[in-house]
């Protein structure tokens, strides 16, 4: 396959999407991956009998083409999962989204303190800034204990250099269920006080983890004439006359592919084409992921953990997802500490395992010291984007460079610089195939969102 139609940078749930759809049109497609396996962010680990997804990984979409699109990749091979997650705050585990529950555990003074926070409600003077966004939507109280620690720790920058659009994109994606009302403290309480009980369900693979849908949709790529080359990067580009012209990967390889569908990095991007690097930031994650030789004391599949005294931002309990994903009696936990590639933990990330063990332990996740088995740890690159003050004009000028050249389009999380979940990418590819091949309009990201 010397000169495909298209040729897609980046093995994840966007571009084997993408891959899928113009060959089922009897296009041809060439995926290129810089790892060593498909699924990029969607990919699962295994360690013996123990499986881990990269955080936790879940199929949930009312868009009907999306889920056509799922079932003609899964089949038979998933399941249905019931929603479980929760919040640590104030030293107890919380249901997350709150519900009537939560009202009665909280400390005195965090509810007289919220309550007022109710009557003293006031729009935000910048429109732009997440501090003052989460201020007006959910008082000062809750901003200060909880969304400023954990954003901080998360994103490794100062709240108010954060953009509106992570609060507004953020909290949505950690509630999930359009259904469940979360976008202001008003909405929290009258959730408390008022429940109506929503019962958010999943799809999930019934074997393998979530990756299994990316190896599955990968082996459909190859059995529709479609290649995937793995460890493999592009080493230039080639551009004249407005559209890219050759593309010579690593491998030696020299292509002239009709359409570069580009899901990666676009820095890396930036620099192929000669032009200088957006100023845009990814978060990286590094991943522990523990074997645990007993249950864990909480029967959450998610848990946020907002403190500023433990490391970690995130912990899922894989065996809630599915019980495959451990042995009987055992548990497995995937610890996220995120950070930026090549600074502060990244070069020595086994440096912190006692310090998160003794954590999870002060933390009431595990029992003791005495639990934990194997411990693995994974380095995971650009998992997310960062949505600082700025990103919008950086995020332009990363789409600028891209504009002149008619036959390049951004795709997926990294390239489209999109905080989303694996149904919108899965959306987005769908459409953009639409759009290359029949002309059709494609949707604004934000539209995507409805998915």
């Amino acid at each position: 396959m010397s000169d495909p139609d298209f040729l897609v940078v980046g093995a994840g749930v966007a571009g084997l999407s993408f891959a899928h759809s113009v060959l089922g049109e009897k296009r041809s497609a060439l995926v290129v991956e810089r790892n060593d396996h498909v699924g990029g962010l969607a990919r699962s680990y295994r360690y013996g009998d123990f499986w881990f997804d990269v955080g936790p990984k879940r199929f949930h979409t009312e868009d009907q083409e999306v889920l056509d699109f799922l079932f003609s990749v899964l089949g038979d091979d998933h399941i249905v999962v019931g929603r479980s997650s929760a919040v640590h705050l104030f030293g107890r585990y919380f249901p997350w989204p709150l519900d009537h529950r939560a009202l009665f555990r909280l400390p005195f003074k965090v509810m007289v303190s919220s309550g007022l926070d109710l009557l003293r409600r006031s729009a935000p003077k910048d429109e732009n800034s997440f501090t003052e966004y989460t201020r007006s939507r959910y008082g000062d109280t809750l901003y200060r204990l909880f969304f400023k620690p954990y954003t901080e720790k998360f994103l490794q920058i100062p709240c108010e250099d954060v953009h509106v659009d992570w609060a507004k994109t953020g909290i949505n994606r950690a509630v999930i269920d359009k259904r469940v009302k979360s976008e202001s403290l008003f909405d929290l309480v009258r959730t408390v006080l008022l429940p109506t009980p929503v019962d958010t369900k999943f799809l999930y693979p019934s074997y393998g983890g979530f990756g299994t849908f990316c190896e599955k949709i990968a082996g459909q790529v190859r059995e529709r004439g479609g290649d995937i080359l793995l460890d493999n990067t592009v080493r230039s580009i080639e551009t004249d006359g407005g559209k890219v012209v050759e593309v010579a990967l690593a491998d030696g390889r020299r292509l002239r592919p009709g359409h570069l569908v580009w899901s990666g990095n676009l820095k890396a991007l930036a620099r192929l084409l000669g032009k200088e690097p957006p100023p845009i930031r990814y978060l990286s994650t590094i991943l522990y992921n523990m074997e645990i030789d007993r249950d864990v004391l909480q029967q959450q599949q998610w848990i946020y953990y907002g403190g500023q005294d433990t490391v970690l931002s995130r912990v899922s309990v894989t065996n809630e997802m599915a019980d495959y994903m451990a042995p009987k009696g055992k548990a497995g936990l995937c610890v996220e500490v995120t950070g930026f590639e090549g600074k502060g933990h990244w070069g020595n990330p086994e440096a912190l395992i006692p310090e998160i063990q003794a954590d999870l332990v002060r933390l009431k996740l595990v029992s003791s010291q005495s639990d934990f088995g194997g411990v693995h740890v994974e380095r995971v690159r650009d998992t997310y984007p960062i949505y600082d003050l700025d990103y919008k004009e950086s995020f332009a000028k990363a789409s600028g460079m891209v504009k002149p050249f008619e036959n390049l389009k951004l795709l997926g999380r990294t390239g489209a610089y999109w905080y989303n979940n694996s149904d919108h990418s899965m959306k987005m590819a769908l459409q953009m195939a639409r759009h290359l091949l029949k002309g059709t309009p494609m949707e604004a990201k934000e539209a995507l969102f409805r998915v």
